[in-house]
């Protein structure tokens, strides 16, 4: 599956293994394809799936993800509540409302007060200003391996 834009065509070509994110330059010129590879800190991750995607075209295996690339089950748990937590405030529903479908069903039944003071109302905006920072600039962060005890925000 593809989507062209104005710089080209970006591709997804689907792995059991993990996906492959292709970017095909626009012009006139039929298509060469090729592997840009920059010399930076990141060379031998991109070198590696470089290898990985030669792999799958040449329609062997491609093999799974470096360990260090992927997401941890907490990773993804934790983006998963910071989207859906992001999602409700973002379509207008109170904040009370999304703590009680996110953290604590109890919560939507506190009188006014005490809601104020919930520690329920503190984590969920630790969770919406995590998830701001990830949407705003952060989010890259899950793109570079990581070394292990490095991750997102915790609340």
């Amino acid at each position: 599956m593809g989507e062209l834009a104005g710089d080209g065509l970006h591709a997804i070509a689907e792995d059991g293994a993990g996906d492959h994110r292709l970017w095909f330059r626009a012009g006139d010129e039929p298509v060469r394809a090729g592997i840009f590879l920059p010399l930076d800190e990141h060379f031998w991750w991109r070198h590696r799936n470089a290898g990985r995607l030669k792999r799958r075209l040449d329609g062997r295996p491609s093999g799974p993800l470096p360990r260090q690339q992927r997401l941890s089950v907490f990773q993804i748990r934790r983006a998963a509540l910071m989207l859906r937590a992001w999602d409700g405030v973002e379509s207008g529903a109170p904040r009370r409302v999304v703590a009680a479908v996110l953290i604590n069903r109890t919560v939507e039944t506190l009188r006014a007060v005490d809601w104020k003071n919930a520690p329920e109302r503190r984590r969920l905006a630790r969770i919406l200003a995590a998830a701001r920072r990830q949407i705003e600039r952060d989010y890259l962060q899950w793109l570079i391996p990581h070394r292990p005890g490095d991750g997102p925000d915790r609340d």
